[in-house]
């Protein structure tokens, strides 16, 4: 495949993708978790775009611990918020601009992928690769907020994908310029989603400190070592001012959060402790789809191939997919895309299966035909799994998840199994021309899988279907326009239908919000008035208090809780 063509087809993959990804990106609803704090703290940021707030006018007292309900919120970093807040900037506050940072960035990442690929495989590993994560429907229930960490993920997987890149540069370049590229996107990674980015200073550790040597050479070149340490330095130069600004600024907060970051490791954060086999066997089947026990062969392949060709190149995807892998297996608590910036070094790896195969490798060649035969066969809606209704209870049996899933084995071991086959009994010539049908068969076949199998929908029907989800209530647009009208010490009390919608009401009307209960809101509307706010209560339920708005299409009511609030209302809504 020449470069004009491969140039071709990954424009036609990107621009697919992005045009797909547009689709009902605008969805009014905001997922309270976590999209509706990542879209006030980058709100909040138009007005002080170095001072991260969650409750912009704390009237009441809050937790500094509290991520929830704190002030300054050093959650997360905030380089993904200064990327929504300067959509916001471009094209007003809505859920397009909150939302398209991550399709632009996500379309970037899956060409980053195929210029890795291109570089440090082949082409058409690359292209496969880009075309996999261009379409994945994880990566779309991401971009679409629908999934946890939404725009902080995706803003972690570009950056980090881009130092990758820039390291790949680096390794057959004398110049320092790809290494100072590569230490800033390290750094802007790390300002996406803090340690997580680190991964790029082992894979440069390994590109770096295994340059070919002459043979009268011993230890690491001393133009190797300055090579590591201009990235380390930039990576640090790009970090150290924000870090520093919000270490001397907030030290209760920064040290709490970085605190929270590190008991991953061994605490049930946020309920997500799980056991290794609930990433291995079930978020994993659930991102790879499909396509998981191909992927798993490949990855088998892949390491056989890399011991026995003694490559770098190859060595520094093992170590890309190892290095993210092993700590979430590891770690107590395990997020569904924790393992996010690992993905593309999986993809690569299917890449290079099929590359392999149709340049007639048999071991290859055997174990894809397999993989796509029974993807195509077997796989059924019970095959991936569904989110469980017991979530955060998880069965204590030694690999219990896995054994709800040995189809995945099987399936595995069958790949291998005939790929070895293929290689032990396919011999020249006449395997040659064997191949070139095979081959072809397992194309079709790979096309067939991208939209559908024979009992369940493929990959691309998953992605579609998730651009059809198209979430529009609660958004609570109403009553942020009345709120709009009201004075900036306006606050609302808000009786939530569902966890966290004081949230989507603090988005909507920029204004602070608390939750309340029907038992305590007037308690809380009096500490309101004495702290100098205007205390509105927004309820579904029918109170003895002056309506003030009525948003008819959610069934939602503003009251007034102090004649203060009622006379600077607006206007009365019967």
């Amino acid at each position: 495949m020449t470069a004009r063509q491969a140039g071709a087809l990954l424009l036609l993959i990107l621009g697919s993708s992005f045009a797909l990804k547009i689709h009902n990106l605008d969805h009014a609803a905001i997922k309270p978790l976590d999209e509706v704090f990542h879209a006030i703290v980058a709100r909040n940021f138009l007005k002080h775009p170095f001072t991260p707030t969650l409750v912009d006018h704390p009237f009441l007292p809050y937790n500094h611990d509290d991520w929830l309900s704190n002030h300054i919120w050093l959650h997360k970093p905030p380089l993904a918020m200064w990327q929504i807040a300067a959509s916001f900037a471009i094209l007003g506050v809505n859920t397009l601009a909150l939302r398209l940072p991550s399709v632009i960035l996500s379309t970037l990442a899956a060409g980053l992928t195929y210029l890795i690929g291109a570089r440090l495989l082949d082409r058409t590993a690359g292209l496969i690769a880009a075309a996999l994560q261009a379409f994945n429907p994880v990566i779309l229930m991401l971009t679409h907020g629908y999934v946890f960490s939404d725009h902080v993920d995706i803003s972690l997987l570009f950056w980090t994908e881009l130092s990758i890149y820039f390291l790949t540069v680096a390794m057959t370049s004398k110049k320092k310029w790809p290494l100072i590229c590569c230490g800033i996107s390290q750094g802007l990674a790390f300002l996406s989603k803090t340690y997580p980015a680190l991964i790029v200073t082992p894979l440069a550790l390994i590109a770096l400190m295994t340059a070919s040597q002459s043979p009268q050479s011993r230890g690491v070149p001393p133009r190797n070592l300055r090579k590591f340490a201009i990235l380390l330095i930039t990576t640090i130069l790009t970090i150290a001012p924000w870090m520093l600004s919000i270490a001397i600024r907030y030290p209760h907060e920064f040290l709490h959060e970085n605190a929270e970051i590190l008991h991953h490791l061994n605490e049930n954060i946020e309920n997500w402790a799980a056991p290794w086999d609930q990433v291995v066997f079930y978020y994993w089947i659930d991102i790879f789809h499909v396509y998981y026990p191909a992927i798993i062969a490949a990855g088998i392949i892949f390491l056989f191939r890399a011991f026995q060709n003694k490559k770098r190149e190859h060595w520094l995807i093992l170590a890309w997919a190892g290095g993210v892998i092993l700590p979430n297996l590891l770690a107590t608590s395990k997020p569904m895309c924790a393992t996010l910036i690992g993905w593309p070094a999986a993809w690569l790896m299917f890449g290079y299966l099929i590359s392999r195969a149709t340049r007639r490798d048999r071991l290859a060649l055997g174990a894809w035909l397999t993989s796509a035969l029974l993807a195509l066969l077997f796989l059924n809606h019970n095959s991936i799994p569904t989110r469980p209704e017991n979530w955060g209870q998880h069965p204590t049996a030694f690999a219990a998840i896995m054994r709800q899933h040995l189809w995945v084995l099987w399936q595995v071991l069958a790949a291998l199994a005939v790929g070895v086959l293929f290689h032990t009994l396919m011999l020249p010539p006449k395997a040659h021309r064997a191949a070139v049908g095979i081959s072809t068969l397992a194309t079709i076949l790979l096309a067939i899988t991208f939209w559908k199998t024979s009992h369940a929908p493929g990959y691309l029907k998953v992605a579609t279907e998730v651009t059809q989800i198209n979430a529009n209530t609660p958004n609570f647009q109403t009553v942020g326009e009345f709120a709009a009208k009201l004075p900036g010490n306006s606050a609302f009390l808000v009786i939530e239908q569902s966890r966290l919608e004081n949230k989507l009401v603090e988005f909507a009307t920029d204004r602070t919000c608390y939750p309340a209960t029907s038992e305590n809101w007037p308690t809380e509307a009096r500490d309101l008035a004495q702290a100098g706010a205007l205390p509105y209560l927004l309820s579904a339920e029918k109170w003895p208090l002056p309506i003030v708005y009525a948003d008819i299409s959610e069934g939602r009511t503003i009251y007034a809780c102090t004649p203060a609030a009622q006379a600077a209302a607006p206007r009365l809504i019967p």
